[in-house]
């Protein structure tokens, strides 16, 4: 072998190692390439998911509970606190086998289940609250969403 050709053979080796230098620093490259693209699609993922959540909850009713004293008297209210109107509004205290309920059956079948509930109304319903009664309860809303979807929520209220 001549002197140019072990000269060319050793050029072709050091060009041969540089490229698989190279090849490889790609590889990694291209691998954190497709990593980024996987987390950025799981982020756009999850992106998409939170602005379905609010687009639901902004067509979608939220009733709160309250048990308020005022004076000698007491009332559950029950207000929707959502910018869309609820139907349908119901609302059931759930007792023990030994507890009374302490809503006055007159005006709860006077007021419901509420036909419509405007953002921002509320509904009070008179309670007969004595020393032996209890403070807090456990309750269950229901209502109408206006796309018909019927939504319960249990809450527990207290005085």
């Amino acid at each position: 072998m001549t002197y140019y050709e072990m000269l060319s053979v050793g050029v072709a080796c050091i060009a041969a190692f540089i490229s698989l230098v190279v090849w490889n620093g790609q590889r990694k490259l291209q691998k954190e390439s497709n990593e980024l693209q996987k987390a950025t699609s799981e982020l756009a993922k999850k992106q998409l998911e939170v602005l379905v959540k609010e687009d639901n909850a902004k067509s979608s009713a939220r009733l709160k509970l309250d048990l308020i004293s005022s004076g000698r008297s007491h009332k559950f209210v029950v207000t929707n606190i959502s910018s869309v109107d609820a139907l349908n509004v119901n609302f059931q205290l759930l007792l023990s086998p030994n507890d009374s309920s302490p809503l006055i059956a007159t005006d709860v079948d006077e007021k419901l289940p509420a036909p419509k509930l405007p953002p921002g109304n509320s509904i009070s319903l008179l309670a007969a609250i004595h020393d032996g009664t209890p403070l807090a309860y456990n309750a269950k809303l229901m209502w109408t969403n206006p796309d018909g979807k019927v939504m319960n929520d249990s809450t527990y209220v207290c005085l």
